[in-house]
């Protein structure tokens, strides 16, 4: 019997205007009324997270930052956290800073960037619908608190090379694309799979009571942790042949149809 469903936003819950259908809603609320535990895992901050949980009315807590902090959902008091040491944040920074990439750096709340470039950052604050701040100074100069997440945003080919650079300089951290122009970054022990086993643990959940769902390279420690990890069908191609089980696309409400399925069948409950 699956008690815990856990899933991925962008690409997976939301579908392609960023948002959940009236079909996603009533899934998981079907989901939730037998007992069962709905998660959000996601590398966005709590901030943006915060919104969908509201609107689903979720009955657990949240996973966000890839894993970095799991909190309530309703006040953002972290259950756990794993942040990358201030010294390494402007390290990180002053190399993307000196290869002309795009940081943004991410602390518990809000989101910082030296200067706002509309080209660079449209696409990512329309999605997510939050705006940044402008630091005026380089983040390698400005930070002064822990970072939960970094992130570059720019070509891929350009965050390829990037991700390779960052990987030999800093072991200690955890280089994930999430979109084929977003790298996130966060510390190496980081990882959505160990972030959903601590919170299934605390809600006595077992790895085999857990249905998950994800379209990235983020996403894999999740799917792989969970007794039946699902990719979408949007997802790349490396996970699609690496992850046994598949879901319709996320335009397609690949995860409400994958739950109406299990419902249907018997297999979801508290």
């Amino acid at each position: 019997m699956i008690r815990l469903i856990a899933t991925d936003l962008d690409g997976t819950l939301l579908n392609q205007h960023s948002k959940l259908s009236p079909r996603t809603c009533r899934a998981v609320q079907r989901v939730m009324e037998t007992g069962a535990r709905f998660v959000i895992s996601s590398g966005r901050m709590y901030l943006t997270t915060r919104p969908f949980a509201g609107q689903l009315d979720v009955n657990a807590p949240v996973i966000v930052f890839n894993g970095a902090m799991a909190c309530d959902w309703q006040t953002g008091t972290p259950l756990f956290k794993t942040d990358i040491p201030v010294d390494t944040a402007r390290a990180v920074c002053a190399m993307a800073e000196k290869r002309g990439v795009f940081a943004q750096y991410f602390p518990e709340r809000g989101l910082f960037y030296q200067k706002r470039v509309a080209a660079v950052c449209d696409e990512y604050e329309n999605r997510v619908r939050f705006r940044g701040e402008e630091t005026v100074r380089p983040l390698s100069e400005w930070i002064s608190q822990n970072a939960v997440k970094l992130m570059c945003l720019g070509e891929h080919e350009v965050l390829l090379k990037l991700r390779e650079e960052m990987a030999e300089a800093f072991p200690q951290l955890r280089l994930m694309l999430s979109q084929p122009t977003y790298l996130e970054i966060v510390s190496a022990s980081v990882d959505k799979g160990d972030a959903l086993r601590m919170l299934a643990e605390r809600l006595g959940v077992t790895q085999e009571e857990i249905a998950a769902f994800g379209d990235a390279d983020n996403d894999v420690g999740m799917l792989e942790y969970a007794g039946s990890g699902y990719v979408m069908q949007n997802g790349n191609e490396q996970l699609l042949a690496r992850v046994t089980l598949h879901a319709p696309a996320n335009t397609d409400d690949g995860v409400a149809r994958v739950l109406e399925d299990l419902l249907a069948r018997g297999e979801i409950g508290g």
